[in-house]
């Protein structure tokens, strides 16, 4: 492959990330938007929207989706540490991540 279509190549990459990182953004907005209202069909949307992205731009990253899989079952946790939880609430989770394996 000539060194120009590797440059395209990068080049057309690195707008698919940036541009998926506006559409996360978005996306997050649209979950504050949708907590604020207090539709559950619309909360579950505008979080299962977020996800998606997240892992397809792990995929436009290169990352192995398993791995991130693997980091969605514990590294999510850290997030909370000083916070208020509910343990049952994150041993819930948990374990409705183990079971999507």
């Amino acid at each position: 492959m000539p060194p120009m279509d590797n440059h395209v190549q990068i080049a057309r990459k690195i707008r698919s990330v940036e541009s998926v990182k506006i559409q996360m953004m978005q996306q997050l907005t649209d979950v504050f938007r949708s907590i604020q209202s207090g539709n559950d069909r619309d909360m579950a949307e505008s979080i299962g929207g977020l996800v998606g992205l997240a892992y397809y731009l792990g995929r436009q990253l290169g990352l192995d989706l398993a791995t991130v899989d693997v980091q969605a079952q514990n590294a999510w946790i850290s997030s909370l540490r000083g916070q208020e939880v509910d343990p049952a609430d994150i041993e819930f989770v948990q374990e409705y991540l183990r079971s999507l394996r």
